[in-house]
């Protein structure tokens, strides 16, 4: 029940962090804004750290595993997503980042030996895709050639996303996750700030009440606490059945755009969602009792 419940913990908070996103961008740069971000996630992250005593990863080895995902999890994707945001729709940015599951498909795979894929879970997660490709069909459009270069740095974030969650199911099992994503996430910041200050204007950064309240709530909660919860899921979980939450979180931001910012939600929100339902059902229970049964057979 726990584990159900940080789960929808984390599609609530993450599907609703879209929408903040969109209204934090109206008074900041892209790039600033994710800094502040992860600033605030960093500084709220190291107090728990720190006054808390959390435990500290112990020896070369495991220092260097824990902060090699900061690239991965936190600068190549929110960089590439939010560089290449002006050129493509925001629908588009939606459905290429839900290949994330795929990804992290075919990586569990072949690195992590209890998570093959089988034709049930191809089958869920081409499900769940299609589902979103539903949903944001309104948004799609035949893209232009020229944006296929922002297209292609776009996938770098659910790869360079995917490739942190195994290596984190891989090897940190035994670390404390609050130290764990503090160090990744400080990484991540030291690798935005330069970024942030080099391609933007510290003058276009309005400290308006939407600014800082959009930049608290997903340092915070859609950060800091959030990772730190995959983190702590992700070591007694599949990766492969948490990657899933990026099939959830759009209708999260769907429904919540709907509510907030008066959003139109129509037929194919139904429609795409009944369809990432099946996927759900098809990765998280059938494949599942198939593996459970085949199991069986092994033993007789």
């Amino acid at each position: 029940m726990t584990t159900h419940l940080l789960i929808a913990v984390l599609c609530l908070v993450w599907g609703a962090s879209w929408v903040v996103i969109k209204i934090g961008l109206a008074d900041a740069p892209p790039f600033m804004a994710a800094t502040l971000r992860f600033v605030i996630a960093v500084v709220f992250l190291g107090a728990l750290v720190f006054f808390g005593r959390r435990p500290q990863p112990q020896g070369r080895t495991t220092w260097w595993r824990v902060l090699a995902p900061g690239v991965f999890m936190y600068t190549i994707p929110y960089a590439s997503v939010y560089y290449a945001a002006p050129f493509i729709p925001a629908a588009l940015s939606a459905v290429l980042f839900a290949t994330f599951p795929f990804f992290v498909a075919i990586l569990a795979h072949y690195f992590l030996p209890n998570e093959r894929l089988d034709i049930i879970k191809l089958l869920g997660l081409t499900g769940g895709f299609l589902g979103i490709v539903v949903i944001f069909i309104d948004g799609l459009s035949v893209p232009d050639p020229r944006v296929i270069p922002a297209m292609l740095i776009v996938l770098l974030s659910p790869a360079a996303a995917s490739l942190a969650s195994v290596w984190l199911k891989k090897y940190l099992t035994g670390v404390d996750s609050v130290s764990a994503t503090f160090w990744q996430m400080t990484v991540g910041a030291v690798f935005l700030l330069p970024m942030a200050f080099g391609w933007e204007d510290p003058a276009d950064f309005h400290w308006t009440l939407a600014t800082v309240g959009a930049a608290a709530f997903l340092g915070i909660f859609a950060s800091a606490l959030a990772f730190v919860i995959y983190l702590h899921l992700l070591k007694t979980q599949e990766a492969t059945r948490m990657s899933l939450v990026a099939f959830v979180t759009p209708l999260v931001t769907v429904v919540v755009g709907w509510l907030v910012l008066g959003e139109r939600l129509g037929v194919e929100t139904l429609f795409g969602g009944l369809l990432v339902l099946g996927g759900l059902f098809c990765v998280l229970v059938w494949a599942p009792q198939r593996q459970r049964l085949d199991a069986g057979r092994v033993r007789k």
